[in-house]
């Protein structure tokens, strides 16, 4: 087989299906998609085309990640055929990987066991002190969630579950700074990516200023007391780039042609953020993965990543390239720059120095980030 770039399946096992209502979320939107059905499942069919497929590739590492909506709601058994899918297409010594991001509300001992037992890794949502957390993450019963999260996190530690947590930066959270990422480290949260709610007219979204603000303040607390404690992935992105590795976080990726995503039916599209009908691909039924990779459309997509007229000049366009394409459409186009524009600029000047300092360490001592 012809040798291949690697690429990853962000996959949907029940689409954008939900069992939080959380106030912030983009994928509410997402079940206009699919109305045909209530409840959204990936078939069996689907299921084995798109892992015989994948690991058909044979690349040095094949990764599965899985989203949602909330992709427990596949059911446990689900995964388990997944797994056993893997190991009956896979080849012997082939290395692959799974990564589930989940607001644990399902999360016990079983699911907790089976992640243990074929090394998952989990992210895990939450947004922080339960006063904040529950403001915007609640269940379709309007009830707070953080009690069920924070306990999935300790389910998955007595398992010995590699995870991270997903933060989403909005209104409630953003004035609390350092303080924010000092609470995750007195929890004994060692691995946290902040993703910033940026919607269009959403009442919860973040602002330049703020968001700008927030960054600095974490960066210097982390800088100074937080660095080789907390893994904070903004952060370990910006040093890994600048010791001559890939970011791995496509914010600040060249192009966006990491992955591509398969929905519930086997449909599949360019991006999380961009599960529209005028961004569909194709079908996984219907033709090899690796030739969705060479459409026309997934690489118009791709591309437009670093091609941003209003960045032409700018001293930062090698570290971001115009910022994510889902945040250029909020305040405009994706021909023009992501909305958080200022506050990445004034985060970059802020870090520059510390980070390239850092970086000096980090060669010095022969690590990755």
């Amino acid at each position: 087989m012809t040798r291949r770039k690697p690429f990853q399946l962000l996959i949907k096992p029940v689409g954008a299906d939900c069992n939080l209502r959380c106030a912030y979320c983009f994928y509410l939107r997402a079940h206009e998609l699919y109305p045909e059905t209530k409840r959204h499942i990936m078939s069996e069919s689907v299921l084995q085309t798109i892992v015989r497929g994948l690991l058909s590739y044979r690349f040095p590492e094949t990764v599965f990640a899985w989203q949602g909506g909330e992709p427990t709601l596949a059911g446990l058994d689900f995964f388990r055929k997944a797994v056993a899918f893997q190991q009956q297409f896979g080849a012997p010594r082939q290395i692959v990987g799974n990564a589930l991001q989940t607001n644990g509300v399902l999360i016990d001992d079983a699911w907790c066991q089976f992640f243990s037992q074929y090394n998952f890794l989990i992210g895990l949502s939450i947004d922080g002190p339960q006063e904040i957390h529950d403001a915007k993450r609640t269940n379709i019963g309007g009830h707070g969630t953080w009690a069920r999260a924070m306990a999935a996190a300790e389910t998955m530690k007595r398992w010995g579950v590699e995870f991270n947590v997903l933060c989403v930066i909005n209104r409630d959270n953003v004035s609390l700074g350092a303080d924010l990422l000092k609470w995750f480290v007195k929890n004994d949260f060692r691995f946290v990516q902040f993703i910033p709610c940026v919607e269009k007219e959403s009442p919860f979204n973040v602002s330049p200023e703020d968001f700008g603000e927030f960054l600095c303040d974490v960066f210097d607390y982390w800088s100074k007391d937080g660095f080789g404690r907390v893994s904070v992935r903004d952060f370990d992105a910006l040093l890994s780039a600048r010791v001559g590795q890939p970011a791995g976080l496509c914010t600040y990726g060249e192009r966006c042609d990491a992955y591509i995503v398969v929905e519930h039916n086997g449909d599949v599209y360019p991006c999380d953020f961009f599960v529209y009908a005028d961004w569909k691909l194709g079908n996984v039924m219907n033709a090899p993965l690796h030739t969705f990779l060479e459409t026309e459309k997934y690489k118009q997509f791709a591309y437009q990543k670093d091609k941003v007229p209003a960045c032409r000049g700018c001293s930062w366009r090698a570290t971001c390239h115009g910022g994510c394409q889902k945040d250029r459409l909020v305040g405009g186009t994706r021909d023009t720059p992501s909305v958080l524009c200022p506050a990445y600029k004034r985060f970059f000047a802020h870090a520059h120095a510390r980070l390239n300092a850092l970086s000096k360490r980090l060669n010095q001592k022969g690590i990755s980030p």
